[in-house]
């Protein structure tokens, strides 16, 4: 199983993760950059020692002193010479780097410690050592960084005709970048440390935003707990934050609706329990009447199926009204003729209509009206309302089913009876509320339960005669 972390531990870890590759990346970057500097300004100062010293063409031959001299011969070795120091003297006058000459087996040639005490002739051993430590070969033709044990350098190497037959010279420059090098570091250890000042800097942070925001979520949560445990009432809080605000909002309107429903199902059960125990009584007193004898049995039994019919039409209804407050029911929607619909309910009560003397007109729309349903419980929806119908009627009932403005469809029920008292007119709709020849008050309470998850109104008012209840459905054109 995965291991849980807290929303603190992840803000700090995700803060600090961020700072560090954002630093490290800097200090990489610098490190990068510094040493390409290093590398290019070394690279065009050997380059233009190199360019000097393959330009300068040696005579090799002797010049003649003059006669005041006393010489009669040119030496030809002082000459040669002569170019070499020349050569070493320009490479360093024309460039910043140092020169040096050494022959194939790594020995100093010029300068020396007898002729020259300006130069550093240690360093330029040193050079030499690692040089041939490094089997670095004379004869390439690039420039290469080496290190000795104090410094760090880089070097080229251009060859040297000899005068001595089967002895190869070799004029080494050189370019100190220690200095360089101590900066850059010096850097780096600037860079370390405000790193750590960085990071030390981003812990605090994280966890005061951290605790900042998981304050709120805890209280937030003790907020649910308290609901959960059965305590609606509000809870008030003080948040910075505009969506934490929001989401306190939420919580108090969960409990405002959760409080409503939790009182209208301790009501709902009390209404029940009453309900029932109408029927049971009636059906328990004639019961015992038939078994002591003090009442016709015929007559009795009659009475005992009436209220068990009644009894288990409420049941069917409490039923089919638990169902529908079940949020996590799924409808079957499908496209339907909604007068088509309307018809076979018609066609369902037709029986009890005649028998009442009520007959039905229409008026429906030519074309169909179409809409996106669930046909088995908007047919219960269509039924009570017929029922309810014939219940108050005295002679006809009439339905409308129309589209109004194109993208609204118009449905209504409508008969000639006595209408609706005014004073229950409000409460129709309420579970369990029974105006004039009443049932159970359960039956308007589940249409106007079907007709809401079908995302309609509907609303009863008082026509010259009788009552009208009219549905309004906004036409969907595509199914969810």
């Amino acid at each position: 199983m995965k291991t849980k972390i807290s929303i603190k531990t992840r803000i700090l870890v995700s803060i600090l993760s961020l700072i560090c590759l954002i630093l490290l990346g800097i200090w990489i970057a610098f490190n990068i950059l510094v040493n390409q500097y290093i590398e290019v300004n070394a690279n065009e100062e050997l380059t233009k020692a190199t360019e000097v010293v393959e330009k300068f063409d040696y005579n090799k031959k002797g010049i003649k002193p003059p006669p005041e001299m006393g010489r009669n011969e040119p030496n030809i070795f002082p000459n040669f010479m002569r170019d070499i120091q020349e050569k070493v003297r320009m490479a360093e006058v024309r460039s910043s780097a140092g020169a040096m000459v050494i022959n194939s087996n790594y020995e100093l040639v010029f300068p020396n410690r007898q002729e020259d005490f300006l130069k550093d002739i240690d360093e330029m051993e040193d050079i030499i050592s690692s040089i041939k430590s490094n089997k670095i070969s004379l004869n390439y033709k690039g420039n290469i960084k080496i290190s000795t044990e104090s410094k760090s350098y880089y070097i080229s190497t251009v060859k040297i005709n000899s005068l001595v037959k089967n002895e190869q010279l070799y004029l080494v420059l050189f370019i100190d970048i220690s200095s360089q090098l101590l900066l850059a570091r010096s850097i780096n250890t600037l860079l370390i440390f405000v790193i750590c000042i960085a990071g030390i800097l981003t812990i605090f942070t994280a966890v005061f935003l951290s605790e900042k925001i998981s304050r709120p979520i805890k209280e937030i949560s003790k907020s649910a707990q308290k609901i959960g445990r059965g305590d609606f009432s509000k809870s008030y809080f003080d948040f910075d934050d505009k969506e934490l605000i929001e989401l306190s909002k939420v919580m108090n309107q969960s409990a405002d609706y959760l409080n409503k429903y939790d009182k209208e199902q301790k009501t709902f059960f009390q209404n029940v329990s009453h309900e029932l125990r109408t029927p049971l009584m009636s059906i328990k007193g004639y019961a015992e009447a038939i078994k002591y004898d003090v009442m016709d049995k015929n007559k009795a039994s009659d009475i005992i199926l009436q209220e068990s019919d009644r009894l288990k039409e409420m049941v069917e209804d409490l039923l089919y009204l638990s169902k529908m407050d079940n949020i996590s029911k799924d409808y079957e929607l499908v496209s339907c003729d909604l007068r088509e619909v309307l018809s076979n309910c018609v066609l369902r009560q037709n029986i009890n209509a005649i028998n009442k003397g009520i007959s039905f007109s229409y008026d429906f729309d030519e074309e169909a009206v179409e809409y996106i349903c669930d046909e088995k419980n908007l047919s219960r929806a269509f039924l009570n309302l017929i029922e309810n119908g014939i219940r108050y009627a005295k002679n006809e009932i009439k339905l409308t089913c129309k589209y109004y403005e194109d993208n609204i469809i118009l449905i209504s029920i409508e008969d000639d009876g006595m209408g609706i008292d005014e004073k229950d007119m409000p409460y129709i709709f309420d579970r369990f509320y029974k105006g004039n020849k009443g049932k159970h008050g359960i039956g308007l309470s589940i249409v106007k339960s079907i007709i809401n998850k079908h995302n309609g109104r509907i609303y009863a008012e008082n026509k010259k005669q009788g009552a009208k209840f009219t549905i309004v459905f906004n036409k969907i054109k595509d199914l969810q």
